[in-house]
C-alpha cells in the first residue's frame, strides 16, 4: 500500500466531508455534516488546525470567498480535496476494508451474535 502519509480517523472524517460537500466546503458546513452523520461535535479550532495540516501536506487546498454582509463583511474559507488527499483516503479505506474482510458478521449488532 503506497502512500507514506497515513491518515488518522479525524482526518478521514474531514476528507470524507469534503467529498460529500463537493467544493462548497467551509468550516461550518464540514462541522454540521460530521455532526449529522456521526453525532460527533468538532470544535472550530480542531477543524482548522487539521485542515491547515492537510493543506500543508497537499491533501486539500483552500481559497477565500467573497466578503458578505451576513458575515459582517468577513470572507469565508472554502476547502476542496486534492488528488493527494483522494489517494490517501482511498488507501485508508482499502486498509480498513482489507482488515474487515471476513469478519463483517462479527461486527454486526450485539444481539445478533
Amino acid at each position: 500500500m503506497g502512500t507514506s502519509k497515513r491518515l488518522g480517523e479525524f482526518e478521514q472524517l474531514l476528507l470524507f466531508a469534503l467529498l460529500h460537500l463537493e467544493g462548497e466546503a467551509h468550516g461550518t458546513g464540514i462541522r454540521r455534516l460530521i455532526l449529522h452523520r456521526t453525532g460527533r461535535e468538532i470544535s472550530p479550532g480542531a477543524l482548522y488546525t487539521a485542515m491547515d495540516r492537510l493543506e500543508g501536506q497537499g491533501m486539500v487546498s483552500s481559497y477565500l470567498g467573497e466578503a458578505t454582509p451576513p458575515r459582517g463583511g468577513r470572507r469565508r474559507r472554502h476547502y476542496r480535496i486534492e488528488p493527494e488527499g483522494r489517494r490517501a483516503l482511498h488507501e485508508a479505506w482499502e486498509t480498513v476494508r482489507s482488515m474487515a474482510e471476513g469478519v463483517e458478521r462479527e461486527l454486526g449488532p450485539e444481539e445478533a451474535r
